[in-house]
């Protein structure tokens, strides 16, 4: 289930109009009728959203595994968060309005896309920016959103200690890797 955020106002941007209460209500039906696994995907770099909004995203979360307690449900709830993909999809409602979403595009054509895709970091991948969140502040975003995320999870039983720390391993040698790539000019061909 794609909820996208916590946040109704982003929600709406992408035509989902349902509040928390009405997601909260269908997740606990699931449950009751025995459903195995819910995942939920929210994601960063959404009109309208801050980094501060996806940070109660994080928070929204860590409430949804308190009501939904893992150890006592029948079901399992497993939120996860993301960058909205690399790409806003040519041809989309965003790609062909980015003004009426808040959208800036740094590549358009299909050759500018693919030069990208061999950037040393998935930042410079970006094909887009936000009028609330700068590139930087997106995978800051990102990042930090997953640190928070992993750590309800494992808070909850959701995911095992010992997979905890492989992905917060993996999520601060990544973190570590793009403090290192400021911008592009400071990368040499080693």
């Amino acid at each position: 289930i794609p909820p996208e955020s916590h946040d109704i106002s982003v929600r709406k941007m992408f035509g989902k109009n349902y509040g928390s209460h009405s997601l909260e209500a269908m997740i606990e039906t699931r449950i009751n009728v025995g459903c195995k696994r819910i995942d939920l995907f929210f994601m960063v770099g959404l009109p309208n959203q801050t980094y501060d909004s996806v940070m109660e995203t994080v928070k929204y979360c860590g409430s949804l595994l308190d009501r939904f307690d893992l150890k006592t449900a029948k079901g399992q709830i497993l939120p996860l968060i993301a960058p909205l993909a690399p790409f806003i999809d040519p041809g989309s409602m965003i790609f062909e309005n980015p003004e009426k979403y808040g959208y800036t595009f740094f590549y358009k054509t299909l050759a500018e896309h693919r030069k990208a895709m061999l950037m040393p970091s998935w930042k410079y991948a970006l094909n887009y920016e936000t009028k609330w969140m700068n590139r930087d502040e997106i995978v800051r975003a990102t990042y930090d959103g997953a640190l928070g995320l992993l750590n309800l999870k494992e808070k909850y039983g959701a995911i095992s200690q010992k997979t905890a720390a492989k992905v917060r391993n993996h999520l601060e040698r990544a973190v570590a890797l793009n403090a290192k790539i400021k911008d592009l000019s400071s990368i040499d061909d080693s």
